[in-house]
C-alpha cells in the first residue's frame, strides 16, 4: 500500500469518527436538556436499557476512531514539523488519549443513569450520574483544546495547506476552551453544544480535506 493510501486511511478516520459518534447519538436519543430529576426520568422512560447501551457503545466507538485520527495528525506533524517542536506532538497525543478517557467516563455516566432508573433507583440518585456525565463532558473540552492547540502550532509551520489546518484548529481550540469554561461554570448553559458541534465540524472538514490532499506521513530525515 502506498504512502498516500495509508495517509488517506488516517484522514478517513476523522470523517468516520464524526459519523459513527452521531449514529450513536441517534440510537440512544437526545439527552435531557435540564439537570432535574424530572427531566432525567422523562428521558429514561422514552428509551430502553438496550437502546441506551447500544447507542452509547457506538458513540464510544466513534471516540476511539477519533483517537486514530488524532494519532494520524501526530504522525503528520512529526513527519513535516520541526524536530524542536516534537514535544508538542507528544503533548497533543497525550491530550487526545486523555480526552478519549474522559469522554468514555462521561458515556459510562449515561449508561449508569439509565440502568439505575430502570432498576428502580430514585430519580434524584440517577440525576447525580447525569450531572457527573455533564461535568465530565464539559471538562473534557479543556483537554481537547490542548490537543488542538499543541498539534495546531506544529502544523502551522508546515506550509500553506497544513497551515490552514493548524490555524483553524487553534481557533477551534479557543472556542472549545471558552464554551467548556462556560458550560462547567453553569451546567444549565447550552454553549457546550456549540463547542462540541464546532469541534465535530472541524474534524469532518479536515478529514475530508486531507482525504483529497493527503500529506506525507513518513519522516524524510
Amino acid at each position: 500500500m502506498s504512502e498516500k493510501a495509508i495517509s488517506r486511511l488516517g484522514a478517513a478516520a476523522g470523517v468516520a469518527s464524526v459519523i459513527v459518534t452521531f449514529v450513536g447519538f441517534g440510537v440512544h436519543g437526545a439527552l435531557p436538556t435540564d439537570t432535574t430529576a424530572e427531566a432525567v426520568q422523562n428521558y429514561v422512560k422514552g428509551v430502553s436499557a438496550s437502546q441506551a447501551g447500544i447507542g452509547n457503545y457506538i458513540e464510544l466507538l466513534g471516540y476511539l476512531i477519533f483517537l486514530g485520527f488524532a494519532t494520524y495528525l501526530y504522525v503528520v506533524a512529526r513527519a513535516g514539523g520541526p524536530k524542536s517542536m516534537h514535544w508538542l506532538n507528544v503533548l497533543s497525543l497525550a491530550a487526545a488519549i486523555t480526552y478519549i478517557a474522559m469522554s468514555a467516563f462521561a458515556i459510562a455516566g449515561q449508561v449508569v443513569m439509565v440502568d439505575w432508573l430502570k432498576a428502580g433507583v430514585d430519580a434524584k440518585s440517577a440525576l447525580g450520574a447525569y450531572i457527573l456525565d455533564s461535568a465530565a463532558f464539559t471538562l473534557s473540552f479543556e483537554v481537547a483544546a490542548l490537543f488542538l492547540f499543541a498539534v495546531g502550532i506544529v502544523l502551522w509551520t508546515m506550509g500553506l495547506a497544513m497551515r490552514l489546518v493548524g490555524g483553524s484548529g487553534m481557533l477551534v481550540a479557543v472556542v472549545l476552551f471558552v464554551t467548556g469554561l462556560i458550560g462547567t461554570a453553569s451546567i444549565q448553559n447550552s454553549s457546550s453544544q456549540i463547542g462540541y458541534m464546532t469541534f465535530s465540524a472541524w474534524t469532518l472538514i479536515v478529514g475530508i480535506y486531507l482525504l483529497v490532499r493527503p500529506p506525507a506521513i513518513a519522516r524524510t530525515a
